[in-house]
């Protein structure tokens, strides 16, 4: 059995995790198998977008916490050297050039409410639930913080990682975490639509405009306009720019 099964449909391609007995947990071997995967899809120019989902009734339970207690009493510099697959994952999908959206239904806790901050858009089922309850057994979530406090912020990220509270998927999308909130019947369908409508844009736009914005979301105003400016001539200067107002254009002339 696969521990991230891939599959493809037109241009979208679906990375589902793939341990539904238990939830779907995140062990070393899962991250270094997804990362990979998410890089085979970022180089393959049929693929135009990527669903991240997990089987059975849960997006992701989080860390594999037996992996964690077989290492506990590992040295600093094991500690150190293990958490290279984890932080190559967390760097990878930002520098992709693909957008990459998060399916959740059910259980998204820990690592895999990460995961779902991590993915440039979430959508989410009604009966979804997030939250990041590491403190309760003495860990603090650090690998998904980042990810964390820019999709929610720094006060909503701090509540959530300090108390170990779960929130609803309402609550969620009031964050920032999600984007959109359907019923759970609703959801396969809602996000494999969204993912053909990103699949269908301009790639090199879709690759420059990510670049773009995860380095002005870290900039201060000032720096972010200077960045602007410095990247304005890679957009301008393409190919796809130049066909799509032609297009546009050509759909603006009035009719004879």
């Amino acid at each position: 059995m696969a521990l991230v099964e891939l599959s493809r449909d037109g241009k979208v391609a679906t990375l589902t995790l793939n341990n539904p007995r238990k939830r779907n947990p995140l062990s070393t071997a899962v991250v270094v198998e997804l990362t990979k995967l998410l890089r085979e899809c970022d180089a393959d120019e049929r693929i135009g977008c990527v669903i991240l989902t997990g089987a059975g009734e849960s997006f992701c339970a989080g860390a594999d916490l037996q992996e964690f207690l077989d290492s506990i009493d590992a040295g600093s510099v094991e500690h150190w050297a293990s958490g290279e697959p984890w932080g190559d994952l967390f760097r990878l999908v930002p520098s992709m050039a693909k957008p990459v959206v998060a399916s959740v239904r059910g259980h998204a806790l820990a690592g895999g409410c990460g995961l779902v901050a991590l993915c440039d858009l979430a959508v989410a089922a009604e009966d979804a639930t997030f939250g990041t309850p590491e403190i309760n057994i003495g860990l603090f979530p650090l690998f998904i913080f980042p990810a964390l406090i820019r999709a929610v912020g720094r006060r909503n990220a701090m509540a959530l990682c300090l108390s170990g509270r779960s929130i609803d998927a309402a609550e969620a999308q009031r964050m920032g975490l999600v984007n959109t909130v359907v019923p759970l019947s609703e959801l396969e369908q809602f996000t494999v639509d969204l993912a053909n409508g990103l699949a269908e844009k301009p790639p090199r736009a879709m690759r420059l405009g990510k670049h773009a914005f995860y380095r002005m979301a870290e900039l201060d105003y000032d720096s972010g306009i200077d960045f602007a400016r410095s990247i304005r001539g890679a957009f301008l200067g393409g190919d796809e720019l130049r066909e799509g107002t032609k297009r546009f254009l050509k759909k603006q002339k009035p009719s004879r």
